[in-house]
């Protein structure tokens, strides 16, 4: 049985990305940090595995986004420009389907990522716990979550490119617009947090607050992704909030993809 169009391109999409000097750099230099945890984690005499924790999940959300936000760009954006993508839409199949088809290779390759420097991770992690006596527990379904958060905001973000792409016409406009929303994105709790503490309303004009709320409705909020505290302290998951956050970066995600296929279907591609 013949697999529907948006698989094939996701496929294509997806061995395409594996062959990317990009991330195989990127993926080789994850290896390589994730290994040194164990120097790291020495830089802390009383709390080591705690250090290494933190050090291999900040590692892996960073080089995970990065590979993101590259591929990302250039899933579109260089075939665009180089006119490769057309005799694909020349075919008959939808810009929607074409679209589609390029985010499910870049969900393939970031979970490739994740799952890969999970591993390396883990690795370091043991290496570390080796190392040590009368250590806690790792809590490795914390630790398994966490990863599944740093996925998300990969998704979201891939999302959120796919649209910006869609509606310019270089690379360089959507890469600076998509690391505004991921910072945007991952400080909107902690200023809604201290604006709801009433020191906001001292300290900060009324129109400042409107914006902050407003920019925390509209922009993704990605600080719902975050478990790293509980990994690295092995404290209790609740599940309504990590149900929350899933639920939330899917509706979110699909949104972004309804918009960005949408404003494709209207580009001029001439």
């Amino acid at each position: 049985m013949a697999l529907h169009p948006t698989f094939m391109i996701g496929y294509y999409t997806f061995k395409g990305g594996l062959r990317d000097r990009l991330v195989q750099s990127l993926l080789l230099t994850g290896l390589f940090f994730l290994l040194s945890t164990l120097v790291f984690s020495s830089f802390s005499m009383r709390q080591p595995l705690e250090v290494a924790i933190n050090y291999s999940l900040a590692t892996v959300q960073i080089l995970t986004i990065l590979v993101t936000l590259f591929l990302g760009l250039n899933l579109l954006s260089r075939e665009i420009e180089s006119r490769a993508g057309y005799l694909v839409m020349g075919q008959p199949i939808s810009r929607t389907v074409y679209l589609l088809g390029k985010f499910c290779g870049l969900c393939l390759l970031s979970l490739l990522v994740v799952s890969f420097l999970g591993l390396c991770a883990a690795g370091g992690l043991l290496l570390v716990k080796l190392g040590l006596k009368d250590t806690p527990a790792i809590a490795w379904g914390n630790f398994f979550v966490a990863h599944i958060g740093i996925w998300m905001i990969s998704l979201l973000l891939g999302a959120v490119t796919l649209l910006f792409t869609a509606l310019a016409t270089s690379a360089v406009l959507p890469f600076l617009m998509t690391i505004g929303v991921w910072f945007i994105g991952q400080s909107t709790q902690a200023v809604k947090n201290y604006l709801e503490a009433g020191l906001g309303e001292q300290q900060m004009p009324r129109f400042l607050n409107w914006l902050v709320t407003g920019s925390f409705y509209c922009f993704p909020n990605l600080s719902l992704f975050d478990f790293k505290t509980y990994a690295i302290y092995g404290l209790a998951l609740p599940p309504l909030a990590v149900g929350y956050a899933m639920a939330y970066g899917t509706i979110y995600t699909m949104i972004l993809l309804v918009l960005a296929t949408t404003l494709f279907q209207h580009r001029d591609m001439t």
